[in-house]
């Protein structure tokens, strides 16, 4: 019988950089930029608003919150409100009461009938070529 691997690879969602990291791993330093990388999933249940929302996990803000940030994920799932730029390297669910403000990327958009979308769309295969040669990312 196979052993399960102890360790994943993700990306850095600021510098791009791959790193390995434990599979229990909940944050880490990135070895690129240096900076703390959240790696696990996580909820957004009530009003939060950042600077920047960067994770490598996928991220669930649920009917009654709200992110306000510069968010960049693996993916998002939207039940409540983004607003502000945002983009994900795998999918974007819009659910019927989600609302998502601001231009957003990402490889695949999936949105239900009822959702509000407000802003420049770009998505599909080579969404991310496409965002990186029309606008710059803040550093």
């Amino acid at each position: 019988m196979a052993r399960a691997p102890r360790t994943r690879r993700v990306q850095c969602p600021r510098c791009e950089t791959g790193v390995e990291v434990s599979t229990n791993a909940r944050s880490i330093l990135c070895s690129g930029c240096h900076q703390s990388l959240l790696t696990e999933d996580e909820k957004v249940k009530a009003y939060c608003a950042r600077r920047e929302f960067f994770s490598e996990g996928t991220i669930t803000v649920t009917k009654k919150g709200t992110l306000i940030a510069d968010v960049r994920v693996r993916s998002l799932i939207i039940q409540g409100e983004v607003k502000g730029p945002v983009r994900s390297r795998e999918a974007i669910h819009v659910g019927k009461t989600g609302r998502l403000y601001g231009d957003f990327t990402a490889p695949s958009l999936r949105v239900e009938a009822g959702a509000k979308i407000i802003g420049k769309c770009t998505f599909g295969p080579k969404a991310e070529l496409l965002q990186e040669k029309s606008l710059p990312i803040p550093a």
